[in-house]
Formats: C-alpha cells, sequence, structure tokens
C-alpha cells in the first residue's frame, strides 16, 4: 500500500509520521511531497499530549535531548475569563506533557528523521499514482466546498519578545477587550497573539490596546476564517488534513492533536465513514470553545456582547455539563473508572468540570 503526503507544514509531517509509524508491520510505504519554498509560521505554537508522545514512540525524541528546543507545558492558564476568578488554570496530568514549539524546527526535525521518503517539489495531489493522496497544501484559494464553524474571532496580530521566560511552563490566554491574546513561551522568546474581531474593533485599536498591555510592538496582521470542508475525501482517494481540511481559532491549543485525530480516523474508519465521524469531531470542537466565551469576561464590551451570544445545539453537550457540574471530583473519577466515558472532542468531563467550577465556584480546585 502506498501513502503519499502533499505538504510539509505541521499537518504534512503528522499525518506522514503516522501512517509511516501505524504502517510499520503492514507493508505501507509512505512518502510526502513539500515545496521547500513556502515559508512556515513562525510564530510559537503549543499542543496538546497526544504530539509528544508521538514524538517519543516514532522519532525518540525527549525532555534531555529536546532536539526540538521545545518548551513543557503543563496547562492553560485563563486570565480575565469570566466574572468569578481572576485566573482559570486548565491542568494537565502530571504523568503527561504537552510542549511549546517553533514550527520551523519542529517540521524540519520530522522531515530528517528517517521515518518515511521525503521529496522536494511542487505538485497537484490529482497526478500522484498512491492508494491514498493526504492534501495538506494549507488554506484554499475558493471556499466553495466549505462550510464556516462559528466562532467570534477573525483577525490575529503576531508579535515576540527576545529572551527565555524561565518561570512560564504554561499557556497563557489572556482576555482582552476586544477578544483574547496566547502567550506561548518558546526556548529563547515568547510568541504573543492578539486575536479579536476586525467586524468589530479596529485594527488600529486593536494594536494600541495590544502595545499598552503587554508592552509588544506588532510584527504581523493575519485576517482568518474559521471552516470545515463539507467532505474530507475528495475524488475517492484523496483526504484533507491541515488548513485544506479546517481552521478554528487557537483557544484550547486543538490543531495539531487534530491534525493526528484525523489521520488516525481514516484508518480507524475507512474512507466510506470518515467524514461522518470528522464532522461531528470538529463541531464538538467548536461548541466547546463557544462554551468558553458563554461565561463572558471581565470585559463588558462589544465584543463580548457578541461572543456570549453566539449558540450551539448539542443535547450530548448539555448532558456532559450537567453531568461534570453535579458530580463531586471523586464522584466522577468513579464514574469514568466504572462507564470508560468517551470524550466530547478530544476533552473528558474532567475538562468540563473544571472549566464550569473556574467559571462560577471560588473555591476552584
Amino acid at each position: 500500500m502506498k501513502v503519499s503526503v502533499v505538504g510539509g507544514g505541521n499537518a504534512g509531517v503528522f499525518t506522514a509520521l503516522y501512517w509511516s509509524w501505524y504502517g510499520k508491520d503492514q507493508n505501507v510505504e509512505v512518502e510526502l511531497v513539500h515545496d521547500p519554498e513556502i515559508p512556515p509560521e513562525e510564530v510559537g505554537q503549543a499542543s496538546l499530549l497526544v504530539p509528544p508522545q508521538m514524538l517519543w514512540e516514532s522519532c525518540g525524541f525527549n525532555w534531555y535531548n529536546n532536539p526540538i528546543k521545545a518548551t513543557m507545558k503543563t496547562g492553560i492558564l485563563y486570565e480575565g475569563f469570566g466574572k468569578v476568578n481572576d485566573k482559570v488554570f486548565h491542568a494537565f496530568s502530571p504523568s503527561t506533557m504537552a510542549m511549546h514549539y517553533s514550527p520551523s524546527t519542529l517540521q524540519s526535525y520530522i522531515l530528517n528523521s528517517g521515518n518515511f521518503k521525503v521529496t522536494e517539489g511542487d505538485v497537484d495531489p490529482k497526478d500522484i499514482d498512491a492508494d491514498i493522496v493526504w492534501d495538506c497544501r494549507g488554506k484554499p484559494k475558493d471556499f466553495s466546498d466549505y462550510n464556516e464553524l462559528i466562532n467570534p474571532l477573525n483577525s490575529v496580530i503576531l508579535s515576540k519578545k527576545e529572551g527565555k521566560d524561565l518561570y512560564l511552563n504554561y499557556t497563557r490566554s489572556v482576555a482582552t477587550p476586544h477578544g483574547w491574546t496566547f502567550i506561548i513561551p518558546n526556548h529563547d522568546s515568547v510568541s504573543y497573539g492578539y486575536l479579536y474581531n476586525n467586524e468589530i474593533t479596529s485594527k488600529e485599536d486593536a494594536e494600541n490596546n495590544m502595545r499598552e498591555m503587554f508592552d509588544v510592538e506588532v510584527v504581523k496582521h493575519n485576517h482568518f476564517k474559521n471552516y470545515v470542508a463539507k467532505n474530507m475525501i475528495v475524488d475517492g482517494r484523496i483526504a484533507l488534513n491541515g488548513n485544506r481540511l479546517f481552521f478554528l481559532e487557537p483557544m484550547e491549543a486543538t490543531a495539531l492533536h487534530t491534525y493526528v485525530e484525523v489521520a488516525t480516523a481514516l484508518s480507524n474508519h475507512g474512507i466510506d465513514a470518515v467524514n461522518y465521524h470528522f464532522q461531528k469531531y470538529i463541531r464538538e470542537i467548536q461548541n466547546f470553545i463557544l462554551w468558553h466565551y458563554s461565561f463572558g469576561s471581565k470585559y463588558d464590551t462589544p465584543f463580548w456582547d457578541y461572543a456570549k451570544s453566539l449558540k450551539f445545539v448539542d443535547p450530548l453537550h448539555d448532558s456532559i455539563v450537567k453531568e461534570s457540574k453535579d458530580c463531586s471530583w471523586h464522584e466522577l473519577h468513579k464514574f469514568m473508572t466504572e462507564h470508560q466515558r468517551d470524550r466530547y472532542g478530544m476533552w473528558t468531563p474532567y475538562a468540563f468540570k473544571n472549566w464550569y467550577e473556574g467559571m462560577t465556584n471560588k473555591k476552584q480546585r
């Protein structure tokens, strides 16, 4: 069986890595084709728990040798969200660790890991002779075959400060009057991403507020859509992943984890059923993020009024919220152990309970 991946960004390298590792004992040949002239995004990024584990299993990554110069991520600190607590920490289990990383360093490491064949070139996936072709070439130019995902944000201002923050081993997510800002500690710098809606806030007001709150200068300004492809499979054998498949703002740092989930889903569900499972999965991510906004922030501003007004309907989400908030932490642990409760998107009921208590209870765990 031959699997080809087109695109050398985060989605491309992790898709190739998964299929080469999954197919080791199944005679799967994996080739990644990429255009080296396409530069990676240089802003620091963050993962959830699966990608570092995958790097350890397939490439021998560990925190001692740390060839990608990643920094440890123990959780996400939300500042200024809701009306009850100034800070709410979404802690990860001490037995696992997520990471902050530079996309260019990470991609180079995987491309040179020897796990799969790498070819340089600019090709159309339709012209490749393979059993499965993954199209990971980034954002589409034509959105006619895509649906909009519900989200209050559409713009980001990027910046960074040189120097390492030795005391920051988690991602900071800071509410602002016009949205929120991620702060990511890298190996030798700290990255900032000021997210807002340009239909509510002008570029000038956003830039001024970013300078005032974080004492940084603007490096880059991006506008984005939140979207998902109507079909994950094109022409019967071409599967989409990465920004070719979807984009959703970075709250909860779901992108890298989702790229792996998408690559896994095709092998688990097959071409005929995978789109149904993925559409359900991405809508659950959308809903969980919208639920964060529903509690508002310390700012009573037009952006936050708009963000709180965005609604979704999902009885499963509502039942998990009720279940998690009505149980004690001990009862919830017992329930999950006995019933092996499925996740909602990528989150267990623990994540629901942590956020609900943080938004409603001064004595958050």
